[in-house]
């Protein structure tokens, strides 16, 4: 198997067995006709995988359309969805065709399905039931021929369990099931993925010619844990290729640098975000604050580092980290002679 995956135009990178038992899912789901879920952490790839499945099917020279179910107001889905007739409402000034009628013959993403509302869920069901639309308005249904491909981030059985989905319409969506694993089960792939980043960088930044990197460095990127997956390290290296200068190579050091600067703004699931029933708005503050203190510090940051990218001073950071810890039942200790030294 090489480095990319056998789909035209799909940008699937990777090898490892995880990469390769995802290979033979799409393989598997692009000969058949049947709907798919697709569901994995966000950041892991479920629309290349879509679009994967479509460029491979016998539906390939037919439209791809990607609507994200979670980006617009209930109101405007339908509407979006099945498309309205004029004067259907105030401002339907033309008629419209919807996302459904402009995929005919080819297949739909209904990305981040998690998100719909359960009345739009009902009239989802039916689409997918009659096979046709009835835009906003219209008196009479239009036949479609499409195939629906959905994604989500949501374990949908709990949304099933606490009637925030319908099951009726899990089953209809999910005859077919993918999961695009998160980077941190893939790390084999992260060279490839970073010789693919760097590359495409390069090219969109107009770049003569990719930087190179130290094997150091990879190394490091190989390590991270990842939490917000690849789409974390393609921005990680495109921030990486643009302080670039000709005739240098990325360091370990500049890569340990740029996973700081990112770090607080890709925690994941790293940070505890749960509000507890014995907790109080201070003590969840705190828990959050630790959480982002302990997920800065296993990257080697300083506590004087900590303190700048939180925005507060070493002292004050200093006696919250404690009191979280006291709060949480946490051994303080640190083998940072910066850290101790605030200790009187």
């Amino acid at each position: 198997m090489t480095a990319e995956l056998p789909f035209k135009n799909n940008g699937i990178v990777g090898n490892s067995a995880v990469m390769k038992t995802l290979d033979c899912q799409i393989s598997t789901a692009a000969r058949s006709d049947l709907s798919v879920l697709i569901t994995g952490e966000s950041g892991t790839g479920k629309e290349l995988v879509a679009r994967a499945i479509h460029n491979y099917s016998a539906r390939a020279e037919a439209p791809f359309i990607s609507f994200n179910c979670g980006a617009i107001t209930e109101s405007l889905l339908e509407s979006e969805l099945f498309g309205y007739e004029r004067g259907a409402f105030t401002g339907a000034s033309q008629s419209r065709r919807g996302l459904f009628e402009a995929a005919n013959g080819g297949t739909i993403l209904l990305d981040e399905i998690g998100e719909m509302s359960t009345s739009c869920q009902v009239k989802l069901l039916r689409v997918l039931q009659e096979k046709a639309v009835r835009p906003v308005g219209a008196h009479e249904e239009i036949a479609v021929d499409i195939r629906v491909v959905a994604a989500t981030n949501r374990h949908l059985p709990e949304e099933i369990a606490k009637g925030r989905f319908r099951q009726d319409l899990f089953y209809r969506i999910a005859v077919l099931t993918i999961s695009t694993p998160p980077l941190r089960e893939r790390a084999a792939d992260v060279p490839l993925l970073v010789e693919h980043f760097l590359s495409e960088s390069a090219k969109t930044m107009k770049r003569v010619s990719p930087p190179g990197i130290e094997a150091d460095a990879i190394k490091t990127l190989s390590l991270y844990t990842w939490p917000g997956n690849v789409r974390q390290l393609q921005h990680v290296m495109q921030r990486l290729v643009a302080s670039h200068t000709n005739g240098h190579r990325i360091t370990a050091a500049e890569v340990q640098d740029a996973l700081r600067d990112v770090s607080l703004l890709n925690i994941g699931p790293q940070v505890p975000m749960v509000f507890r029933e014995d907790d109080s708005l201070e003590s969840f503050i705190d828990r959050i604050l630790l959480g982002l203190y302990n997920h800065f510090r296993a990257l080697g940051g300083s506590h004087s580092e900590a303190a700048r990218l939180l925005r507060t001073n070493r002292n004050s950071l200093y006696h919250r980290v404690r009191r979280a810890q006291l709060r949480e039942n946490i051994q303080a200790v640190s083998d940072d002679d910066e850290f101790l030294s605030l200790d009187s």
